[in-house]
């Protein structure tokens, strides 16, 4: 079967015929329908998250061979979560589940990027493997993972009905938190990005102001839109260098929320003493549950947010590398999605 793979220990992605999973008891075998291209994908193989990795978790399938006594069967629609917590350590039991050691010791075999995967028993038997409801198409199911995330990551901020919100990095998961946030605050949502395409669909999604950093200085037209400065900035991307731009931009004891993933080592230097002056806090998150996965699959399916809009490309799994490489270095991608 096909499969794209990030070798080592340069990070080469290669299209390789690999032989299909072995399975073991409990195991499920999915046929690939969808996979989206995640920035943590991209960060991979530039390196930045150390040497290999896996490509692909935004992932959907058809069941070929069901775990025997299970609620599954084979032709059953599945989004597939990669990342599992034990929900029994102290780590879970204090509701950091996504910190618990099992978790990023858990994953899809070989990738979500190939003809078939197995989900692990130990996926399984913790309902890491979703059934997608009828109304869902697969390219939708592929994005209830990054969807989750976002969820997760909104409800981490204490957020409150009347704050303003400042979304630093419009790409696929910026515009998913600004269209979770448009239903949580009646505030200003202000988003900024590098990319025009992203700050036109921005506004159409729920920003009341799109604004490109390069064009602008944005912490003086957020404290103009507020009047003095946002509650909270969310940064959505993994560039450390725009934690500057969403310090600059909050209010007295007002948050930031670190949801991109920055590379392995980088470093930011914070004036702490500005910090505990002006009552600041910074927030991180990282990845989400099945509870998340759940509602974001209500969310969805109730049509409360556009995920179809945000997917910009389509490649076969055969172009596989191609995706990964546009999805790099287009100028007007948004979600790029790998098909079967």
């Amino acid at each position: 079967m096909l499969a794209c793979l990030l070798d080592r220990p340069d990070n080469r992605v290669s299209l390789r015929d690999l032989p299909f999973p072995r399975l073991n008891k409990g195991d499920a075998l999915v046929k690939m329908e969808a996979c989206g291209i995640c920035g943590t994908d991209l960060e991979k193989i530039s390196g930045q998250l150390g040497p290999g990795g896996i490509l692909g978790h935004e992932v959907t399938g058809t069941i070929q061979k069901a775990p025997e006594n299970s609620q599954y069967r084979i032709g059953d629609r599945v989004v597939a979560h990669h990342h599992v917590p034990c929900y029994e350590c102290t780590t879970c039991q204090k509701g950091d589940h996504t910190l618990c050691e099992q978790f990023k010791r858990t994953n899809i075999d070989p990738c979500g990027l190939a003809e078939s995967f197995r989900v692990p028993k130990y996926n399984v038997a913790r309902g890491a493997l979703i059934l997608l409801p009828k109304e869902l198409s697969f390219e939708e199911g592929a994005m209830i993972e990054p969807t989750a995330c976002c969820i997760r990551a909104i409800d981490k901020t204490n957020l409150h009905e009347t704050d303003n919100v400042l979304v630093v990095g419009l790409g696929p998961t910026g515009l998913t938190q600004v269209q979770l946030l448009r239903k949580k605050t009646s505030g200003k949502i202000i988003g900024t990005d590098i990319i025009e395409a992203r700050l036109e669909i921005g506004a159409k999604l729920g920003a009341d102001k799109t604004l490109n950093p390069q064009a602008e200085k944005i912490p003086d037209v957020v404290v103009k839109m507020t009047g003095d400065g946002a509650d909270l900035a969310l940064v959505a991307t993994g560039d450390e260098k725009a934690l500057d731009q969403a310090f600059a931009s909050i209010r007295r004891g007002g948050r930031v929320l670190l949801f991109g993933a920055p590379a392995v080592g980088a470093h930011y230097q914070l004036d702490t003493s500005t910090l505990f002056s002006r009552g600041n806090s910074l927030i991180t998150s990282y990845s989400c549950t099945e509870a998340e996965m759940q509602e974001a699959v209500r969310q969805i399916s109730d049509k409360l947010l556009d995920v179809r809009g945000l997917i910009s490309d389509r490649f076969k799994l055969k172009e596989a590398d191609k995706a990964l490489e546009h999805a790099r270095s287009s100028k007007t991608a948004i979600k790029t999605m790998v098909t079967a």
